[in-house]
C-alpha cells in the first residue's frame, strides 16, 4: 500500500470513529495534553502500520493500538527519565568529588609539574609529556598540534618520561 492510500485510510478511520477514539483515549490518559499526544501518535501509527483489510471490528482494533501506543510512550518516558537521572547523578558525584579547593590544589599541582618539566626537559619533550599525561590528549591530537608524526610524539613522550625517572632516582626533583 502506498503512502497516499495509508494516509487516506487513517484519515477515513479518524473521520468515522473520532468520538470512539477520543473516549478510549480519555479512558487511559491522565491529562488533556497527554490526550492530544496519544491522539496524534494513534494517527501516525495507523499511517505507518495500516490496519489489515477487511477490518471487522474497528473499535477493538483501535483500542489495542491505543493501548500499545501508550505502553510505548510510557517506556520511552521511563527511558528518558533514567537517562536524565543518571546524568544528574553523575553531575552531582563529579561536583562532590571535586570541590573548588580540590580544583585549585589540582591546578597548582599542574602548574608546579609544568614548571619542573620545563626546567628538566627540552621543550618538545615537555609538550609531549604534558599533553599526553597531564592533559590526557591522544597521540593524533598532539601530533597535529606539534606538527609532527604520531611516532615522533610517542618518542618525545618516552624520552621525557625516561628523563623524569632518572631525575627522580638521582634526587634532582
Amino acid at each position: 500500500m502506498d503512502k497516499h492510500k495509508r494516509v487516506d485510510l487513517a484519515t477515513q478511520i479518524f473521520a468515522e470513529h473520532e468520538p470512539v477514539i477520543r473516549a478510549m483515549i480519555r479512558q487511559y490518559a491522565t491529562d488533556p495534553e497527554e490526550e492530544d499526544e496519544i491522539y496524534q501518535n494513534l494517527y501516525l501509527s495507523l499511517v505507518c502500520h495500516p490496519p489489515p483489510q477487511p477490518l471487522l471490528h474497528v473499535p477493538a482494533y483501535l483500542n489495542t493500538v491505543i493501548r500499545n501506543d501508550i505502553i510505548d510512550m510510557i517506556r520511552r518516558r521511563k527511558g528518558e527519565v533514567e537517562i536524565v537521572s543518571q546524568y544528574a547523578t553523575a553531575q552531582v558525584r563529579d561536583e562532590l568529588e571535586e570541590s573548588p579547593e580540590e580544583r585549585l590544589v589540582q591546578a597548582e599541582d599542574i602548574e608546579y609539574v609544568t614548571g619542573l618539566m620545563s626546567k628538566l626537559l627540552p621543550a618538545r619533550e615537555a609538550v609531549a609529556v604534558m599533553g599526553r599525561y597531564v592533559y590526557g590528549h591522544d597521540l593524533t591530537d598532539l601530533a597535529s598540534h606539534m606538527q609532527v608524526k604520531e611516532r615522533t610524539v610517542s618518542r618525545y613522550a618516552c624520552l621525557g618520561i625516561k628523563r623524569i625517572r632518572e631525575a627522580v632516582l638521582k634526587g634532582r626533583l
